[in-house]
């Protein structure tokens, strides 16, 4: 790995009173380095890196700048950095859950509107559902089955319920074959899971609600069948359908054209509730 002898030199010469700036910058170039190697796999999760006072001589920086390239893999999810005699900084594997809040608060404030959500849901779900049928995995159809059977068990527990539908969705895209696709579906899971949640309690108590439930798991049995059999075509346009109809569902709770609140709302008491 080579040392950043320029940055090392614009580090030293600046010393304690350099500006926040320069020094932001030579701890970007550490930090890309290291991500460089996090990332190609040279450096894999659970590898620790060296201690501070060899990083500083890898790179020839103060204290204070390498530091503050590991905040910033530090923030990306990328290591975890652990105090102690025998704390330091070790690489983990990113944390999309942490990418996917970034995505909800800037989604939020963008002012993207349910509708928006489910547009983009409508278009990665189908083509999921096709792929998945044309590879028709085995884990695939297990974790399906034994989706279905939970959500049968959960039809009088709406909190459950509205989990399992979303994880169910989350099987398509995790299966589908496409990394790609699986992480577009992560990274607006929390959205979709949120109103999958709450339209199930809204609905809980309506007359019908628990049918609306049962017709969605024959739903999620047809869409097994139609994967069993290898069909994708008819997987992709069932499951279309299927989003179709649900969307009608979600929007009689919601007003489809509000901007989506993901972000949840400080108590005085210190605990969080979420207002999506």
């Amino acid at each position: 790995m080579s040392k950043l002898r320029k940055a090392s030199a614009d580090d030293t010469a600046r010393g304690n009173g350099d500006r926040a700036q320069p020094r932001l910058k030579i701890a970007g170039r550490v930090a890309a380095e290291l991500r460089r190697e996090i990332v190609t796999g040279k450096l894999r999760p659970g590898d620790k890196l060296h201690n501070e006072r060899e990083l500083q001589e890898q790179f020839d920086i103060s204290r204070p700048t390498l530091r503050e390239a590991l905040r910033m893999l530090e923030s990306e999810s990328l290591i975890v950095v652990t105090r102690g005699q025998h704390g330091g900084a070790r690489v983990q594997e990113p944390d999309p859950t942490v990418l996917a809040r970034q995505v909800g608060a800037f989604l939020q404030m963008k002012g993207a509107t349910l509708h928006d959500v489910w547009a983009a849901r409508m278009l990665i779900e189908p083509g999921a559902a096709r792929l998945l049928a044309e590879n028709r995995s085995e884990e695939a159809l297990a974790e399906m089955r034994g989706n279905v059977a939970d959500a049968t068990d959960a039809l009088d527990d709406p909190v459950a319920y509205g989990h399992l539908t979303n994880e169910f969705s989350l099987i398509l895209t995790r299966h589908s074959g496409s990394l790609t696709l699986g992480m577009f579906a992560t990274l607006i899971q929390d959205i979709v899971e949120a109103q999958h949640v709450d339209v199930t309690v809204r609905t809980y108590s309506k007359a019908g609600g628990k049918r609306m439930r049962e017709l969605n798991i024959r739903s999620r049995e047809k869409l097994i069948g139609l994967v069993e059999a290898g069909d994708g075509a008819g997987a992709e346009s069932f499951w279309r359908e299927h989003l179709e109809g649900s969307g009608k569902v979600v929007f009689s709770a919601y007003q489809g054209g509000k901007p989506i609140d993901m972000v949840p709302i400080p108590e005085a008491d210190g605990k969080r509730k979420a207002t999506g």
